[in-house]
């Protein structure tokens, strides 16, 4: 017994601390399938089967390997978006998608047969990858799929964190609007659905902001007219559905949904549908009926919606005629949004009819156990657990006091002690297994939490640490200066802003790629001329921040020097070995810098004064470092902070010096 235990407590520990390992086929490389001649003009007038067909005849040509991938991924697609995902899945399995292959990759994981569990691990994956490769515009598409799915199994803070960050990600230019607008979407979906009164406002009008700045985009010419309108369309449906669903102004949702473009929205169905519940709410029953049978002759191709709509098309035909019943209502797909169940349940449970009103009650519990129950159960099972582990342990202590004391029986009874004992190893072997599999699950849980954690403190171009990364570490240093001051021990911290000189006109002149060059690189010699415990930051675009300690006035000069050598003392080699001669002006302060003041400032007028020294050096010229090493009196520091140096007199005692001075 004792070595079975072994074997179960070894097995599961290697099981828990194994690392994960993900194997990836790297035999076709991205520039294999860039090189490849693109499909025939007529492959786009091609029908779907005959598409497939084209398709699978030249697959049985001799044909390289990188064009074999090619054709398969396409095929892929072309099962996938006909409603064949068992096709798809089945060429994922037999051609696994490349490592750098994303968009791929997404659509393997959309036809595989995952949980709700393996889907969110596969989301995060692709997201991190999408990171890793600076495909930003990806990682916010794939977190927004994400907060959507883990909203739809009543995930909802998981969810609003998930969409937290696409949003802070949405604020790279590489994100084009299209998907920041999908963000916004979701986001403000979410406050209507699950919110309370004051956040649906908040989603309503943040739906309208989104509608009103698509527009701006398109009459400037900046958004193409079809995703303009594809964008407005979907926009005027969502604050239709947000006023039927939530709000119940249901003269509010038909003025919204009468905006939809029916010719080619892919919301005409729903449009009307949901159009027609409005109008049969408001008792305008001829209007509703219209809708009805509008919506009758359109067709959808997603099952989930097709299945609700029928059940909605059912509930208005009820009212319409007094008579019927909603078999629709009664199988919901599981895959329907908690939004719609909770609001299709509960007009059920407000129908005449007692049968319908009571079968509208059952699903409203069956839905609490199936879902709210679940997350109640999660959110208690780790003081359970701890509860559980407890009781083991004072099990497992009595019982061993037991068998100390049957110890002094007779011979007689050995046998029964061998049975009380083979029962303690048997708990103790229960109490192992119930220990690992925690393990396992508080290792997966910090896992995530890791990812995020990273994700939220890097900058994904230049690897440097973010603002948020020194917001979180600045006060630390500080409160180290104010102890040993206080103490005598006279340290000092100098906080250095700096940003590359004219880089707009770079940025315009050479083009956003060669700019992103310039930032790695700015990055790179800024790294190497620091000290290893000197703490560097991306303040934003092309400004940079350090904080580091310095003895004295010599050493804060020094390293404000070296930070303007490193970048400005040889030409930046970019693209096609060109040689850009890149400078900085750098600003500094050095704390304390009050003679009369002990305590240390708050960081933010640290970098204030960085800043204000900085733009000093611009207006003498650029191309220079200024530091400021002593300020008078508070009444200075003020002015200073105000106005910058425009309007001191020789500065009023303070104490500056620039690398023009030497």
């Amino acid at each position: 017994m004792k070595l079975i235990i072994q074997f179960l407590f070894t097995l599961f520990i290697s099981l828990a601390l194994a690392p994960i390992v993900i194997a990836e086929d790297n035999t076709i490389s991205i520039e294999e399938l860039e090189k490849l001649p693109p499909f025939p003009p007529k492959f786009d007038t091609l029908s779907y089967l005959e598409r497939v067909n084209w398709i699978n005849e030249r697959l049985n040509e001799d044909i390289n390997a990188a064009e074999e991938y090619r054709l398969q991924r396409e095929l892929a697609y072309q099962y996938y978006f006909n409603g064949e995902p068992k096709l798809t899945n089945a060429i994922c399995q037999s051609h696994t998608p490349q490592g750098f292959d994303l968009y791929y990759r997404h659509l393997c994981v959309s036809a595989e047969d995952l949980n709700y569990e393996q889907r969110v691990e596969a989301y995060l994956n692709l997201h991190e990858n999408a990171m890793e490769q600076g495909a930003v515009q990806f990682a916010v598409e794939t977190l927004s799929e994400l907060g959507w799915l883990q909203s739809s199994k009543g995930n909802i803070r998981q969810a609003f964190q998930t969409f937290e960050r696409a949003l802070e990600l949405g604020e790279d230019q590489r994100v084009n609007w299209p998907v920041l607008n999908m963000v916004m979407q979701n986001t403000a979906t979410l406050y209507i659905m699950y919110g309370d009164a004051e956040y649906r406002q908040k989603g309503l009008k943040l739906h309208k902001e989104v509608l009103k700045r698509t527009k701006e985009l398109r009459d400037d010419n900046q958004l193409p007219p079809e995703q303009a309108q594809y964008a407005i369309d979907l926009t005027h449906f969502n604050l239709g559905v947000a006023n039927t669903l939530h709000e119940r102004d249901y003269e509010a949702a038909l003025d919204w949904f009468g905006k939809v473009n029916l010719q080619q929205s892919e919301q005409a169905k729903s449009t009307l549908v949901f159009s027609a519940l409005a109008a049969v709410e408001l008792g305008k029953l001829e209007l509703a009926e219209n809708y009805l049978d509008q919506s009758s002759q359109l067709a959808g191709s997603n099952p989930v919606v097709e299945r609700y709509l029928a059940c909605y098309q059912q509930l208005v035909s009820l009212q319409l005629n007094n008579r019927g019943d909603i078999p629709a209502c009664h199988n919901l797909h599981s895959d329907t949004q908690l939004e719609v169940k909770l609001d299709v349940y509960k007009r059920m449970s407000e129908l005449e009819q007692g049968d319908l009103r009571a079968k509208g009650q059952a699903y409203f519990y069956e839905l609490y156990k199936s879902t709210l129950q679940d997350q109640l159960k999660q959110s208690s099972s780790a003081v359970a657990s701890n509860a559980e582990l407890s009781r083991l342990q004072l099990e497992s202590t009595l019982q061993k006091e037991l068998l100390e004391k049957e110890e002094l029986l007779k011979e007689a009874e050995r046998e029964r002690r061998e049975t009380q004992s083979n029962l303690m190893y048997a708990i103790i072997a229960i109490f192992i297994l119930v220990v690992v599999f925690g393990l396992l699950q508080i290792r997966q849980k910090l896992r995530q939490a890791k990812r995020f954690k990273a994700l939220s403190q890097r900058d994904s171009l230049t690897g440097l640490h973010n603002r948020m990364y020194f917001e979180r570490r600045i006060q630390r240093a500080l409160d180290a200066v104010n102890l040993a001051n206080r103490e005598e021990d006279n340290k000092s911290i100098a906080v250095y802003l700096f940003d590359i000189d004219y880089f707009k006109k770079l940025n315009d002149s050479y083009g956003h790629d060669v700019g992103d060059e310039v930032l790695k690189e700015f990055a790179r010699r800024v790294t190497h001329a620091l000290r290893e415990q000197d703490m560097l930051v991306r303040w934003g675009g092309e400004e940079f921040l350090v904080v580091a300690k310095v003895d004295d006035e010599d050493d804060f000069y020094n390293l404000a020097q070296r930070i303007h050598l490193a970048v400005s003392q040889h030409p930046f080699i970019v693209t096609n070995g060109i040689e850009l001669p890149v400078t900085c002006t750098v600003g500094g302060i050095i704390c304390p810098y009050l003679a009369d003041v002990e305590q240390v400032p708050q960081w933010r007028i640290l970098v204030q004064l960085a800043d204000t020294a900085m733009y000093y050096g611009k207006s003498q010229g650029r191309n220079r470092w200024v530091c400021i090493s002593e300020i008078p009196s508070k009444e200075v520091e003020e002015q200073v902070l105000n106005d910058g140096f425009k309007t001191l007199d020789k500065h009023q005692g303070v104490k500056l010096k620039t690398s023009n001075d030497e």
